[in-house]
């Protein structure tokens, strides 16, 4: 296996009783990536996740780490750790007693190296100030980082993130989704990050796997697979889509113009910093635009749309 992957899986499959979960599914995560599995519930990446971490077992397939096979191997022989949607952090314990948990169940004594190592993770997700404080004491954010400071500090080849974004608000979620993205440069550990939030996704990750009915349906880079969908389903799922005729045209493609082709402006959604426009083309095509709020027509009124042919996607 090539050095600059460290995860690989190969033609992995799991079925449950009559289901199948994955499918067949062949992956390479690049040593040191943001990589994201994405998509809707039920599509399999949970299940991946767990299969990686040795709590599931492939009913077909190959999972190598790091140039050996794992797939065999119980989970505290492997080394990945995993971050999970409710943190599991011990109450009873201060931030450095978390952070230093999985340490002292290693097979050695804890040593001062050990206690260099959880100072200097806690430095890295700016919790040094906290140390002495328990999770009731934190915020949602700040038990957030402590979970990945008790992942990070047992130095494992991938950490597995199963949607820890999900308990957050949506205000907090932004900043909390920036701060895991700096930290993942900063420490330079390979993060497998699993989410159904195209948002999330495509905010944070070098490249992205987008899964649908437990299959693979495309792999890339969030511009890529955002710009250049190989899938309708994809297209659909990042982001929203007109289809005009066959062809996709994103919403931020499309401008309003003196003219081109005629529609009728049926409803009109402020959304802050853009207004969401829908339309209605003479064909009955129904399609959206986005514009700035003090240029956006009133319900009603006729107006003329354009996009350029680059912006077009043909599946």
């Amino acid at each position: 296996m090539p050095s600059d992957t460290v995860l690989e899986l190969r033609r992995v499959s799991k079925d449950f009783a009559t289901q199948r979960a994955v499918a067949d599914v062949s992956l390479k995560i690049p040593r040191g990536a943001f990589f994201s599995l994405l998509g809707p519930s039920g599509c399999g990446k949970t299940t991946i996740l767990r299969m990686i971490a040795g709590f599931e077992t492939p009913t077909g397939g190959e999972i190598w780490l790091n140039g050996e096979r794992i797939e065999h191997l119980p989970p505290y022989q492997r080394n990945v750790n995993t971050v999970f949607q409710s943190y599991a952090l011990f109450p009873h314990l201060t931030v450095q007693g978390n952070v230093e948990f999985g340490l002292r169940h290693k097979k050695h004594k804890k040593g001062s190296d050990d206690i260099n190592r959880v100072l200097q993770v806690l430095q890295q997700v700016r919790l040094e100030a906290k140390a002495s404080r328990r999770p009731f004491e934190l915020s949602g954010g700040e038990r957030q980082r402590v979970a990945l400071a008790r992942a990070i500090v047992l130095q494992p080849d991938v950490l597995l993130l199963d949607e820890p974004l999900s308990a957050l608000d949506p205000q907090l979620r932004k900043q909390v989704r920036t701060e895991l993205r700096d930290l993942q440069r900063r420490v330079g550990v390979t993060f497998l990050f699993v989410t159904h939030d195209q948002e999330e996704a495509l905010s944070m990750s070098d490249q992205i796997a987008v899964m649908n009915g437990g299959a693979l349906e495309q792999v890339g880079t969030p511009q890529e697979i955002y710009a250049r969908p190989r899938t309708r389903f994809v297209a659909d799922f990042l982001g929203a889509m007109n289809w005009i005729d066959g062809i996709g045209v994103r919403p931020e493609a499309i401008s309003l113009t003196p003219q081109g082709r005629k529609a009728v402006v049926i409803g009109v959604a402020f959304l802050g910093s853009f207004c969401q426009i829908e339309m209605t083309l003479e064909t009955g095509e129904t399609i959206h635009a986005q514009a700035a709020p003090s240029a956006c027509p009133p319900p009603g009124q006729t107006v003329y749309v354009t996009w350029n042919t680059d912006d077009e996607i043909h599946l």
